[in-house]
């Protein structure tokens, strides 16, 4: 794919991506180099105006976005006027529709216009909801002539096509204020995702999507994940359970200061009581709240990490089993996030979920020059998946609300492997 033809509607073949997160914002810049893609440039800002990954307030969180750029547009030397935004937090949704049209030529041979009108008649049978907004459709499987089970029917024969697509959708009032604070932070949105669907451009191997596997990222506000089998995405969604809530449970359990509390939980956190053994047996709390006497067993702390993590797993294993996935992903389950850093959680998570599970540290991409820590995948992803996944675009940051409706449509390419 030549350069023009990748990032044509780009500033000399740059592009930009920002995941605004509860805790940090964070833009990249990446550009096109002896036929791969390179970062050329990362700005990152403590978060304000967030709260479970969603804008509450405009102002702040627009201050937030123009140091990360400004960070950004300073490490790459490359002013930044648009990017991809990611979209995340628990009013994000999915189901799933159908649509059905007979095959246009008179030789039956389906064509892609084929494929496009039968998802367009599947958007068409969606209810209306003046409080949602279509993210993504998804073309899942097809049916010709009543032959279920066809990832691919361009160039079959047939004279009916149907079929299923998995639609991706989130709060009106979430999106228009995301829009509210790129326009105030002086930003166009060239194209929004997923920041699930984003980050598994990167954190799920092609194998691990073929033979089924999860991706569940442990923010700080919310814990999202997205399901994959046989190359397809199977299920995106979010709890409001994260990080901030292992940190308020520690305030409240331990009565000390949020600040101490998060100091106390980047230091000491363990997921199991396992591994306390070959660790210290106490913590002075004196070390994080001034004139504090109270000597804390390390095993107290280990029970209220737990018991929050443990809810995270047990809301992530019914949403397996509503899809019929519980304990059959071959491909297993990869923790990402801040909260995957805590010790042994990959222990307590495999417990839990009865799934093979790893967590995502550095790495290397196909298509990238470099090797990536994983706490850029959200805004690396959102990049990949703009160039993985062309097609028109919608108005977007224009401050015409109208523009949103017509949103992008993802064709069956993207996603059949």
């Amino acid at each position: 794919m030549k350069l023009r033809d990748m990032f044509g509607y780009s500033l000399r073949g740059v592009l930009a991506g920002i995941d605004i997160g509860t805790i940090t914002t964070t833009t990249v810049v990446v550009r096109q180099e002896d036929g791969k893609m390179r970062v050329i440039g990362v700005g990152s800002a403590p978060s304000a105006g967030m709260r479970r990954g969603m804008v509450v307030n405009a102002e702040e969180a627009a201050h937030s976005l123009r140091r990360s750029l400004h960070a950004a547009s300073r490490s790459s030397g490359v002013p930044i006027r648009s990017a991809i935004v990611g979209i995340g937090g628990a009013h994000l949704g999915s189901f799933t529709t159908r649509g059905a049209v007979a095959v246009s030529r008179a030789d039956g041979e389906i064509t892609e216009d084929d494929v496009g009108r039968a998802v367009a008649a599947a958007e068409g049978l969606i209810p209306k909801n003046p409080n949602r907004e279509i993210v993504h459709l998804i073309p899942h499987q097809f049916k010709v002539d009543g032959q279920p089970a066809i990832l691919d029917p361009v160039g079959m024969v047939g004279m009916k096509l149907e079929v299923e697509v998995l639609g991706v959708d989130a709060a009106r009032p979430a999106l228009a204020n995301i829009i509210k604070c790129c326009e105030l932070a002086g930003i166009e949105i060239e194209d929004w995702a997923s920041s699930t669907l984003a980050s598994a451009e990167l954190l799920l191997s092609r194998e691990q999507k073929e033979l089924g596997a999860m991706l569940l990222d442990l923010g700080a506000g919310t814990s999202d994940f997205a399901v994959f089998e046989e190359g397809r995405l199977v299920d995106v969604g979010a709890f409001p359970n994260g990080g901030g809530h292992i940190t308020a449970d520690i305030a409240i359990g331990l009565r000390m200061p949020v600040r101490a509390a998060e100091e106390l939980k980047i230091h000491h956190a363990q997921a199991i009581t396992d591994r306390v053994g070959g660790r210290r047996e106490h913590i002075q709390l004196a070390d994080f709240v001034s004139g504090e006497t109270t000597v804390l067993a390390t095993r107290d702390l280990v029970d209220i990490v737990a018991a929050r993590l443990t809810d995270i797993f047990e809301l992530s294993t019914k949403s397996l089993k509503k899809i019929g996935r519980a304990g059959l992903l071959p491909g297993g389950v990869v923790l990402s996030g801040g909260v995957a850093d805590i010790s042994g959680i990959q222990d307590l998570a495999r417990r839990e979920l009865k799934l093979p599970v790893e967590v995502a540290k550095a790495v290397a991409v196909e298509g990238m020059a470099d090797v990536l820590p994983s706490r850029l995948a959200v805004p690396v992803g959102l990049i990949l998946w703009r160039v993985h996944h062309p097609g028109p675009l919608a108005s977007r940051g224009s401050g015409q609300w109208g523009g949103i409706g017509e949103r992008i449509k993802r064709m069956l390419r993207a996603f059949v492997p």
